[in-house]
Formats: structure tokens, sequence, C-alpha cells
């Protein structure tokens, strides 16, 4: 376990073991495809190129990557977020394994064991056993290298060390198969001179520009007229335009969870008789670990840093055992005594020493400690000391200096002794971390400050609210059958109705609910659009988040073109543009041939001439005209002082003339920079697009929303 404890201290290996990163793979048994041969089953989690992936094999590589990473951060269990980072992590692995092994496999693309030799141990080290092994100085020792294998190697089978060797040996020839194919796709691409000379050459050539432009709004909807059959065969010959993620859209009602009148005034009562209480008490600090929602918090503060300013006004008058309140902050009301008073400084100064627990033996570290204490206060170098001894490397460099610590960081007993130690002065302190050596160094503006003891009762929903509220989502429940009743009974009870759209079935949650992981669930249950949203025993009233939630499904979109009926209405604005283009320019065409300038155009269509600068045939768009890759293209070709023909762009046509040229002679290096530049833009594409490409083909349907 010690070995295994050094290789974990080497955080960065965490990203290692349980990354996204594009081509490393985790290692675990060959996916089962008999459910493919049988028809889909119910245990079927998802599809990955023609290959069933059933939910018992989805889950033990879960487990597998769980165990890892409780392994490698020390952690005895994780969160439900971590757990559902980590499925998500074991899902974009298992694609990018199937999918990229089956490349792989036809190319012939293999590591051999003679390769992974010498990627473990040889002269051609994996970047992954380097940045295990690399020392603080850079360089790395084969020699510790083929210790540390050897205990791995040799560790039973099962065992966490084992485990993670054989998980580090199949990343190391997952990522050397990447290397390989990586390889064989850039050989495929080459960047000329003669390429790189011309994408010099038209970003070095700059124009400076004026320009006309008649907008389409000036030409009326009414006076464009589409058919049905133009958006048709728009629609036929544009179909990849139209393309579209499943998703879900659905209407709801949220019956808010919030507490009534009556709860409000019971806590308004129960504080008061706690009033009573408190202000008779002398031991505060228990008391409010007794009896408040919120525990006795240390810290102190200046009066003015109080933000509620009655009880500020109240704090710089008072004296300690003086209570305010109650007062209300959002839903709790408070109950405040002055607890102590105090001068301190702001901030301080102070460096320490941090003696690790010696054979977890408290009273040792203890003593350890003290004779330390001892040699600084007869004048040994507290800063030598520091480098020394101190298990805190990132301060022990810095003479164990921790700079300036804030009054506002004071909330546990620690941190307050820091403050009420005199300037100067050295003491112990143990921490879950050992015990602390620390020195005050300096200390910055003392001031009064004041510690409250404060008794906090928050308004929550009672069980009869609950129930009243929980009564009234059942009562709009009850009408509501599909869409078209549920809007009736919105408008029935006056309630708010929300939209959610573009709800993806592995959604944690919706627009306006969050964790709705069981609404979505059910939303993708759901088999028709205009229905209700019910659980498996057909309850549609989901409690999320505080809040009754009732759905109707009114749109289901699966992958694929867009049906015309959703896309007609911005197909209809297309051609209605294109045709207002094409008048525009007819029009225009005729005020050019009888122009001798710009300015005569734009005084003929009543606009103003609008001017550009420094435009290249790369620039992104135009001031004052926005996105207009037409307007670029041919102010960047069109010969100077020539008035160009209409352009029919985005927002409207456009007249230009360039002004004035600019080029910038393109030498030898700067098209060998340009050659470079562009090579390495296709080989960042090449690595990351081509993977892409085959994992967007590879016949991918992911199931997980049925079981999580």
């Amino acid at each position: 376990m010690a070995t295994l404890q050094k290789i974990r201290n080497k955080g960065v290996l965490i990203a290692t073991v349980i990354g996204l990163a594009l081509f490393a793979f985790l290692a675990g048994d060959a996916i089962k495809n008999a459910g493919a041969l049988f028809g889909k089953s119910k245990n079927e989690i998802g599809v990955i190129a023609d290959e069933s992936i059933s939910i018992r094999d989805f889950q033990k590589k879960v487990k597998h990557n769980q165990d890892l990473a409780q392994m490698m951060s020390g952690q005895s269990s994780l969160s439900s977020e971590q757990m559902d980072k980590i499925r998500e992590q074991t899902w974009q692995q298992l694609i990018q394994e199937i999918v990229m092994n089956n490349e792989y496999n036809e190319l012939g693309i293999e590591v051999g064991s003679e390769e992974l030799f010498e990627l473990v141990q040889g002269d051609n080290l994996s970047p992954i056993i380097t940045q295990m092994f690399r020392g603080q100085d850079g360089s790395v020792d084969k020699t510790k290298i083929l210790q540390i294998l050897k205990q791995l190697v040799a560790a039973p089978d099962g065992t966490p060390q084992k485990r993670y060797w054989l998980n580090i040996e199949n990343q190391i020839k997952a990522s050397k198969k990447a290397e390989k194919y990586n390889q064989l796709v850039l050989g495929l691409l080459n960047i000329t001179k003669a390429r790189a000379k011309h994408m010099l050459d038209l970003s070095s050539k700059k124009v400076d520009f004026s320009y006309v432009v008649k907008k389409y709004s000036s030409i009326s909807d009414n006076d464009v007229k589409v058919s049905d059959s133009e958006i048709q065969k728009y629609y036929d010959s544009h179909k990849y335009l139209f393309e579209q993620n499943e998703s879900r859209k659905i209407e709801y009602v949220a019956f808010d969870i919030e507490p009534s009148e009556e709860d409000f005034a019971t806590v308004k009562k129960n504080i008061n008789d706690i009033k009573k209480e408190f202000t008779a008490v002398d031991k505060n600090k228990e008391y409010v670990n007794l009896n408040s929602d919120v525990k006795f918090i240390p810290s102190y503060v200046k009066a003015n840093q109080i933000k509620n300013d009655d009880l500020a006004k109240f704090v710089k008058g008072g004296k300690v055992n003086d209570i305010y309140g109650p007062y209300m902050e959002g839903n709790t009301y408070k109950v405040a005594k002055i607890n102590k008073i105090s001068s301190m400084p702001d901030s301080v100064k102070v460096r320490h020493i941090v003696i690790a627990p010696v054979r977890n033996d408290l009273k040792a570290t203890q003593a350890k400690a003290d004779s330390i204490l001892k040699l600084i206060n007869k004048g040994a170098d507290f800063a030598k000391l520091a480098k020394k001894f101190s298990v805190d490397k990132q301060s022990a460099v810095n003479g164990g200096d921790l700079g300036w610590i804030d009054v506002n960081r004071t909330g546990n007993e620690f941190i307050n002794k820091i403050f009420f130690a005199k300037k100067g002065s050295t003491f112990t302190e143990t921490s879950q971390n050992g015990v602390h050596i620390i020195q005050v160094t300096k200390q910055l503006h003392i001031s009064k400050k004041y510690q409250l003891a404060t008794v906090v009762r928050t308004v929550d929903a009672s069980q009869k609210t609950y129930n009243n509220i929980y009564a009234n989502a059942v009562k709009f429940a009850q009408d509501v059958k599909d869409d078209a009743s549920f809007n009736a009974t919105v408008e029935k009870y006056k309630v708010t109705k929300r939209i959610a759209q573009n709800i993806n079935k592995n959604a944690k949650g919706v627009s306006g609910i969050k964790n709705a992981r069981e609404l979505v669930k059910n939303i993708y249950k759901t088999e028709e659009a205009n229905s209700v949203v019910t659980d498996k025993d057909g309850n549609s009233i989901f409690e999320l988040n505080d809040k009754y939630i009732i759905a109707v499904v009114t749109e289901i979109n699966e992958k694929g073109t867009s049906p015309i009926n959703k896309v007609s209405s911005s197909i209809k604005r297309q051609l209605i543009n294109k045709k207002k283009g094409e008048m525009l320019a007819k029009k225009m065409s005729k005020e050019i041939s009888n122009s001798k300038s710009i300015l005569s155009v734009a005084q003929k269509e009543g606009v103003e001439v609008k001017e550009a600068n420094g435009i290249s045939f790369q620039s992104f768009q135009v001031g004052g005209a926005g996105i207009e890759p037409k307007l670029i293209a041919t102010a960047t070709t069109i010969a100077k002082g020539k008035i160009s023909k209409p352009i029919i762009g985005n927002q409207g046509v456009y007249v230009l003339v360039v002004n004035n040229t600019t080029n910038t002679k393109a030498d030898k290096k700067a098209v060998e920079q340009m050659k470079a530049q562009m090579q390495n833009m296709f080989n960042y594409r090449a690595r990351y697009q081509t993977a892409g490409s085959l994992i967007e083909n590879a016949n991918i349907e992911d199931m997980r929303y049925k079981f999580y």
C-alpha cells in the first residue's frame, strides 16, 4: 500500500486514470453482444457501432471506474454528483473504446509485447510512465521504475495495486494505438508552400472601402409571395440544414411548497419564547447549538460588517449578553446575543511549522513540536526549522510563511487563537494535519470586534401546508387528460404555465427545475405528444425540489431531419429575403449603370454611405454591416475604384467601392510560418475531428435514461 500511496500522491494521475482524454481508454472485459442477436432487451442500456451494451456490463465498468476514483482520491465513498460524472465518463469511454478499436482492428494497428516492454521500462518510455516517475529535477529514474513495477506486477490478482497496474498497461497500449492511427491520418495531410503563400496573400491584403446597403426591411413582406410548393422544394433540396437531435418539449405547472402565514406565525411565537430563555442563560454557545437551526459560529466581526443596519447599531452601543430581536431575514427568525467583545487586528501575518503525526501518537507528536518550540524560543532560525521539519512543503520553501490572514476568516477556534495571540508570540496548536508551531509576525489595524451568538429558526412548510398544496395539485391533475385540457385547467385555476424545451434524455434538470431526473425519465417514457407525463404507477404529480409538478409533453423530436411543418416558417423567411434581394439587386443594377460614384447610388436609394477599413479576406465581420461574408469576399477581390455589382447579403443588398488597398509582401520566412501554422491547425483538427466523425457515424443508441 505504501507504493500505491506514493503513486496516489501524484495528483495529476487522477485525470490520467478516469479522465475523458480522447484516446485514453479504460481496461475491462469485452462488451458482450448477445442482446444484439436476440433483439433489444429490457436490460439493454445502449448500442454502439451495432454492439449491444447490457446494463450489467455497463455497471461493471462503472464500478471499475468508481473503485479507481476512490483509490486515487482516498475517498471511501462518492457523492451522487461524482457518480453521475463517472457514469457519463464510462459511457463516453465505451463509445471511444468500441468505435476506435473497430477502426484499429480494421487497419491492423496493434501494440505487441516487446513494444509494450519498451514503453514501460525500455528506451522508448510512454509519456504515462514518465509522468508517473518523473522526479522533481525532471529526470526519470529507471531503477525506481523497475523496483516499483516488480511490486505492482507481483501483487496478488484482484488487489487494488494489481487492478491499478493492469489499467495503466491498457492505457499505455491504447495511447500508443492512437498515436499510430494519428500518424496514418496526418500522413495524408500536407500543406504545400503554394497553398500557404495563397492564404498569406489573402490575409496580408487589406482594403478600405465605402458601401451602401438597402435593407430587406425596406420592402414589406406582403409584397412578396412564397408558395407552399417553393417551401417544399427548398426543404427537399436542403434537408441537411434541418438535422436535429433527439429532444422533448413540455408545458408544466409548479405548485411551490412554501410556508403559509400560519407557519410564519408559529415560528414567530416560538422564537419569542426562545428569547425569554436565551436572555437568562450564560452559556450562549451551548444554548445556540441546542436550540438553533444553525450552529454557533465563533467568528468576530466589526459593527459595520453586520448587514442588518438595526442590529449593527444595537451591537455598537451594546455590551456582553445584551440581546436583540427577534428579527427576520428571508425565511428565518433570529435572536442575536453579544457573546464577546474584543480588540483584535483586522489581519495578521503568520508562519508555521507542521509536525506530522508520529506513529499516530499525539503525545509523541506534541513532544516533538515542543522540542522545536524550545529551540525557537532560544533563538533558532524559524525559517530554517520550517524547511527542515514542516510537512507543509508549500509554505516551508518560504520559511513557513502563510502570508496575511484576514479577520473575516475567523470562524473556528484554531484561526481565532491566531488573532488573540500577541505579535511575536510563538505557540502550538493541534489540527487534523498534526501539530502546528505558529508564530505571529505582524498585526494590522487593531479595532473593536464582536462575536454574536445567534439563534436561527427557519420557517418551513408544515405538514398541514404540504397537505393543502398537494390537495390543490390533485384537483388540478384530475382535470388534465391531454394538452387541450391542460391549457383549459391552467385558465380555470389561474396558475402560471411554464415551458421547457430541448430536453435531452439524459438531462438532470429542465428549465426552471433542478434535480428533475425522475421527471425527465418519465418524459421520455411518454410515447405520444400532447400526453400527460406519469410515473410507472400512473401518477401525474411529481414532487421535485419543494414543488409539485404536473407536465404535458407537447413535442417529441426524434433524431434526424426536422419535419417540414417545424421549419417552414424559417424557410419562408429565407425565401422572402431571397426574393427581396433579387428585387433590390435588379433595381440597384440600373442605378449603378447611371452612376459615377457610390454617393450617387446612395442618393438614389435614399441611404447613407458607410465606411469600412482594414478588411482582409480572413475578416469575420464588417463594422456597421455585421457578418457578411459575400461583402468581404467582393471587397477583397474587386479592382480599386470600381463600383461593384449588387451583392445579396444576409441583411440586405450591398454596393461598394474600394478606396485603398495595402499589401504586405510575403517573404520566404512568412510563408514558412504560415505553412507551419496551417499544418498545426490541420493536425489538430485531424486528431479530433477524425474520431468525432467515426463516432458520429457509429450508429449509437443511448438508452441510459431508462436506468438512471
